[in-house]
């Protein structure tokens, strides 16, 4: 039951994070004319923290996995044009960035951690 309501709050992670990452994309300091974005950070440091978050309360490849799982629909639905025409995310510099780096960032957490339980394509160490 645990590990069910640790994927459950991964899930839900990764919808809140894709959300409020979409929505904080255009807002943040322009240093020297060069807008830094805090929806960018939000999606690189917030999905990494959640995914580490994750592997570590689940101890599996998966748990990682399940912000991803939360976070992609909820981005993809918010690029995507209605037929009023609003749309949340512009094809710019930078939400290509965050569609890049919040999605690789739960996938190198699950990639460079080793599970704990569960099965592993790795060997076990010696």
């Amino acid at each position: 039951m645990f590990l069910g309501g640790a994927y459950a709050l991964g899930v839900g992670l990764g919808v809140g994070l894709g959300l409020y990452g979409v929505v904080f994309l255009a807002d943040g300091p322009r240093p020297a004319g060069v807008p830094l974005s805090y929806g960018l950070g939000l999606a690189v440091l917030g999905n990494t923290a959640a995914a580490l978050l994750l592997r570590w309360l689940t101890g599996t490849r998966l748990g990682p996995m399940t912000v991803l799982i939360g976070w992609t629909p909820v981005v993809l639905l918010l690029a995507s044009t209605r037929p009023e025409g609003d749309l949340m995310l512009r094809a710019t510099a930078s939400a290509y960035a965050f569609l890049l780096l919040g999605g690789l960032c739960p996938v190198v957490v699950t990639v460079l951690g080793r599970a704990r339980r569960g099965l592993t394509a790795l060997p076990p160490p010696r």
